[in-house]
């Protein structure tokens, strides 16, 4: 009974383990985000400063500068009129991906402010100035930060998606990963590549399911069609390799086993003929010996064949 007991423990043990690396395997990594000024002053670092400050604290982001995934790109334009003592902020965040430059999101803000105190031509209210810059640059990272948050949603359960279907797909289970991928959203920078892992899970079905009908057919000795089917796999496909090793070995069979039928069929003519000439006298008999003869040395050559190719 301890001994049972031992061996179930062990089994949950080896299940967990299992479930454990299947769920690393499957888990995606942090999304790399890097968060830069767009024209490179202190305005556009303030905003740069609250977005990192605040996404970095999200445990599907990795902060960095380094091969990022994304961009997050802020951008301040400083506005001011002295003569009409108009001051405005206009600001917009663009987030991309760091490929193809695909946008993400964007977000755009715009403050004023108006100094009524000041004469024409003199200088605007620092106090003025300082409030309105503060205030766009806590809009534009207020505004940007729910939207990166909703795009690194959008990507996790995106990569998530991928790799599960990635693995199903290793493992031969092409409806599973292709069902996987349908589910990925219009929203993520990968829904055509996703669309584009569909058909070629889609032709790896296909190519699979040939390869099979081609054993099945080779099987019940009808090598034409198998071969047929084989060549129907496209180059692309990972079976490829396979189905071609395959022809190679079913063409060999099916150039041998007519030269047996042949020999069968001539041998049971030749016989009859015999049987019914038997009075013939010795010149069909050495005639018919030296057929045989040659018809034995076509057989042996091409078992001969058949060997080399086994033994390669």
């Amino acid at each position: 009974m301890f001994r049972t007991k031992q061996i179930w423990s062990l089994l949950i043990a080896l299940v967990g383990v299992v479930v454990c690396c299947y769920q690393a395997l499957a888990a995606a990594p942090p999304v790399r985000i890097a968060v830069v000024t767009g024209g490179g002053s202190g305005i556009e670092q303030e905003i740069v400063d609250k977005i990192t400050n605040e996404i970095q604290n999200n445990p599907n982001v990795s902060v960095s500068t380094v091969n990022p995934d994304w961009y997050v790109v802020c951008n301040i334009k400083e506005m001011m009129d002295q003569m009409s003592g108009q001051i405005r902020y206009n600001g917009n965040v663009i987030i991309k991906t760091a490929g193809k430059g695909q946008i993400i999101d964007t977000v755009a803000v715009q403050k004023y402010n108006q100094d009524f105190s000041v004469t024409p031509g003199a200088q605007l209210n620092k106090a003025l100035v300082d409030r309105a810059a503060k205030e766009a640059t806590s809009a534009a990272a207020s505004r940007t930060i729910p939207a990166i948050e909703r795009a690194v949603a959008t990507e996790m359960e995106t990569r998530e998606k991928i790799i599960r279907a990635q693995i199903m797909a290793e493992e031969e289970q092409y409806d599973g990963a292709i069902n996987s991928l349908r589910l990925v959203s219009p929203d993520s920078p990968h829904f055509e590549n996703a669309r584009d892992l569909m058909a070629e899970f889609s032709m790896e079905k296909e190519a699979l399911a040939r390869l099979k009908q081609a054993q099945a057919q080779a099987s019940s000795g009808k090598y034409g069609a198998a071969i047929a089917s084989l060549k129907q796999i496209p180059a692309k496909s990972k079976y490829k390799g396979k189905a071609n090793a395959l022809v190679s070995s079913y063409s060999a069979h099916s150039r041998s086993t007519p030269t047996k039928k042949l020999v069968k069929n001539n041998t049971k003519t030749t016989t009859s003929s015999t049987t019914t000439a038997s009075g013939g006298g010795d010149a069909e008999l050495k005639a018919l010996d030296k057929v045989l003869k040659l018809e034995k040395k076509a057989i042996e050559d091409a078992q001969s064949q058949v060997h080399k190719r086994l033994n390669k």
